[in-house]
């Protein structure tokens, strides 16, 4: 059951006034164990297209071992790439606090995708994902390290300084000898004069005894040196120790020295209550500025969010706790279930799995794109849900799924006819005008592509996926932004120079367009042979253009109006924005029998090669003059962010 509780400012005010003092009377022991304390992203890049996928399916696994036993290890081998994460929470946090460090963790660790590996310390867990067995593995000199804190933190009184020091080698052994005949944990603390020094040592439960002895001798050596720092941790590949003059733990130690304890015990006891109230509040006042910044940053207001809120205890049980067997489809976001809410209808359910604040702008930013507009060609949002351990989107649930999997589904029973075909064109054109014009304000999608048009029972289209979609006020030609989107289906000025427009969307429109009727992946990942757009290219400069034309279809289509769509797809994608056409244009295009297409010129062939930087074939027949500008201004390009598949 869940409660809301509207709290007056003023009282706020008051009860954070007085948390501030409560905590500076009484002494906290416990500090943010949420903090970021190392965090290493491999150097090899993945680019495999089921390693999102498998790292997504590990993650899950790695999330309900935490949860049920504060640690876990997890790997997947078929699909390649393999991938084997390991999860583990240190033992003195509570459930709910080991939840809250991997919820965290799990946060900030898919940054280093496509990366085949990463390695994350928290100050309350650790989270590793690699290609290969790593499990018992005890000290890697290449990514072993020792932090101790800024001289500032040092003890510069010479007398203090020798205290200390031995002070800090007595609870340094004293720790580890506990945590070897412990399990692998223990937690220490040892007070000599003005000194006080405590120390955690944590070993992961893959690690042998042995190899846990290794690892803590090792890191408890290196540790010492640290003196006069009052504060170090040692992350190690197969344990982490920690110690510093604050108490830092949630445990109570076998202290070498108890007679304060008693006189400890309430003011820890105050300090515990005051941290969590104060927490509570925090977190409280920092949603309303978190609310507020959102509301500055997109198109609409979102305080009427609310309204479109489900419970997430229902839509869990909608989709039978996500059960594999109601899972319509997955990719770079997270998982698409079926759902049947408690009134019977039949619902979509989209489960994101990465909470960082990039994908939190985007779940907000879709949430306010799509309740702003209406058309028979968007998706519908019915609500969404904040609650829970994953941010859901309820959609209307569209039982044809989405284009890619009929279009490209191999030994497929539907076979898409001409006129489905291009009904599903004329229809996401009719969306995409009504976003770039009919709505309140210009929307531009940035995601267009095969995976983002749903189909319903009728096989009408619905653009789907608005968290790249970013809104330009109609008096600006275009906005710079960091680019996002995905390759194949960039426009070259985006690609480049990081400008939005929309004609950025057409030309994303102009590929799809040219898959549908050739029933081809555009990919920039193939050879110039193999490319879709130099093939309807190639066949129209030989006057032979419905030879793109899918052969699956066996010649059953009218060819004016397939040779008309062809050319509308080649000058959606010319490498020139300003000679794309406006989408209302493509629309009256494809609705008039006499409008007269104009000759379009050559669009850009783009391979994997180009990307890298790597030279083209000077020889290659697939590129002209014109394209060289382009391909030299893309080499020169700094980076590129794209996104993964969502479905």
């Amino acid at each position: 059951m869940q409660f809301q509780i509207r709290v007056p400012n003023f009282l706020i005010g008051l009860i954070w006034a007085y948390l501030k003092f409560s905590t500076f009377v009484c002494p906290s022991f416990s500090g943010s164990r949420t903090s970021e304390s190392y965090f290493k992203c491999g150097s090899t890049m993945q680019t495999d297209n089921n390693l999102i996928s498998n790292f997504v399916e590990v993650m899950k696994i790695l999330s309900a071992e935490v949860k049920k036993q504060g640690h876990g290890d997890f790997y997947i081998n078929n699909p390649s790439p393999y991938v084997y994460g390991l999860a583990q929470c240190h033992e003195d946090l509570s459930s709910t606090d080991c939840e809250l460090c991997f919820a965290a963790t799990r946060t900030k660790i898919p940054g280093c995708l496509p990366a085949g590996s990463a390695r994350l310390f928290l100050d309350g867990c650790f989270l590793r994902y690699d290609d290969y067995h790593f499990f018992e593995e005890t000290i890697d000199p290449a990514y072993d390290t020792v932090n101790c804190s800024s001289p500032s933190g040092s003890l510069a009184d010479e007398s203090l300084h020798k205290q200390f020091e031995a002070k800090l080698a007595e609870v340094i052994t004293s720790v580890i000898h506990q945590a070897k005949s412990n399990g692998g944990f223990a937690v220490a603390e040892g007070k000599k004069g003005a000194v006080s020094v405590y120390a955690l040592a944590q070993c992961w439960a893959t690690v042998s005894e042995d190899g846990c002895g290794q690892c803590l001798d090792k890191a408890g050596q290196e540790l010492r040196n640290c003196s006069p720092s009052t504060d170090g941790r040692a992350m190690y590949t197969g344990c982490y120790m920690r110690y510093s003059v604050e108490r830092f733990f949630d445990t109570e130690p076998e202290s070498l020295e108890t007679e304060e304890y008693s006189k400890m015990t309430i003011a820890i006891s105050l300090g515990a209550i005051s941290f969590t109230i104060l927490s509570c509040f925090g977190c409280f006042l920092g949603y309303r500025r978190l609310s507020k910044k959102r509301d500055e940053q997109y198109c609409f207001p979102i305080e009427n969010v609310s309204g479109l809120n489900f419970k997430y205890e229902v839509l869990e049980k909608a989709t039978n706790y996500f059960d594999n067997s109601r899972k319509l489809g997955q990719g770079g976001a997270g998982s698409v279930f079926k759902g049947t809410l408690p009134d019977g209808r039949n619902v979509a359910v989209k489960r994101l799995f990465f909470n960082t604040q990039g994908w939190v702008d985007q779940f907000f930013n879709e949430v306010n794109l799509i309740r702003g507009t209406e058309h028979k060609n968007l998706v519908k949002l019915l609500g969404c849900s904040i609650e829970g351990p994953e941010s859901l989107f309820v959609y209307e649930y569209l039982p044809n799924r989405s284009l890619d999997q009929i279009l490209f589904a191999k030994n497929t029973s539907h076979i898409l006819s001409w006129q489905q075909r291009f009904a599903i064109i004329c229809g996401t054109a009719e969306g995409l005008a009504y976003l770039h014009g009919g709505s309140q304000t210009k929307i531009i999608h940035r995601d267009i592509k095969t995976s983002n048009i749903l189909l319903d029972e009728k096989l009408t289209p619905k653009i789907a996926d608005f968290g790249l979609a970013r809104c330009v006020s109609s008096d600006r030609s275009h906005v710079s932004t960091a680019i996002a989107g995905t390759l194949g289906y960039i426009a070259p000025e985006y690609l480049v120079h990081g400008q939005l427009t929309e004609k950025t969307d057409v030309y994303g429109f102009g590929v799809l367009v040219i898959e549908i009727v050739s029933g081809r992946k555009n990919s920039v990942f193939s050879e110039w042979s193999a490319s879709v757009l130099h093939t309807v290219w190639r066949h129209y400069k030989a006057k032979k253009i419905t030879d793109s034309v899918d052969s699956e279809l066996a010649g059953r289509f009218p060819e004016k109006e397939a040779t008309n769509v062809l050319l509308i797809g080649l000058l959606c994608t010319q490498a020139s924005w300003s000679l794309r056409p406006s989408m209302s244009q493509v629309v009256e295009m494809l609705n008039s029998k006499d409008y007269a297409i104009p000759s379009p010129n050559q669009p850009p062939f783009l391979n994997a090669s180009m990307i890298a930087g790597d030279e083209y074939p000077s020889k290659n027949p697939a590129v002209g003059s014109s394209q060289r500008p382009f391909i030299t201004a893309l080499k020169k390009s700094s980076s590129i962010r794209t996104t993964t598949e969502p479905t």
